[in-house]
């Protein structure tokens, strides 16, 4: 192969991944915009790693959830136990009832790890308490 079509043969794959690449981050930014709340999980709030790419972009079970409801949030999704914690996801992500307005500005947990799980304490009862001690 003359190496002018070598080059041209490299800049041409290396546009693909790059393009590639682009489309995977803005479709985990749509999915992302489509949930309540996600500032806190971000990726891992649907997948098995924080930082998903290519090589390892596997879907945990509120991922797997979301993605069978047709990747948008609503009642059915908010009234699941994707991660069998015994706590709802609407309850972990802060939209009890699925209506797309959140009651939180954070997730209190991530609904695809069983391991974790809400706190009994919201941001202003922590204030509180806080405050106690301040003195």
């Amino acid at each position: 192969m003359k190496p002018e079509l070598k080059k041209r043969a490299l800049v041409v794959f290396l546009l693909c991944v790059g393009l590639f690449a682009a489309g995977a981050i803005l479709s985990t930014e749509e999915f992302m915009n489509k949930l309540p709340v996600h500032e806190r999980f971000r990726c891992a709030l649907c997948h098995s790693t924080s930082q998903p790419d290519i090589s390892n972009k596997g879907l945990n079970p509120f991922g797997t959830d979301f993605q069978s409801n047709g990747a948008k949030w609503d009642q059915t999704l908010a009234n699941l136990d994707s991660d069998g914690d015994g706590y709802k996801n609407g309850l972990e992500i802060g939209d009890e009832d699925g209506d797309g307005t959140p009651s939180v500005t954070r997730e209190r947990s991530n609904p695809g790890d069983p391991l974790g799980t809400p706190s009994s304490l919201d941001e202003h009862t922590w204030g509180v308490i806080k405050k106690l001690f301040e003195e």
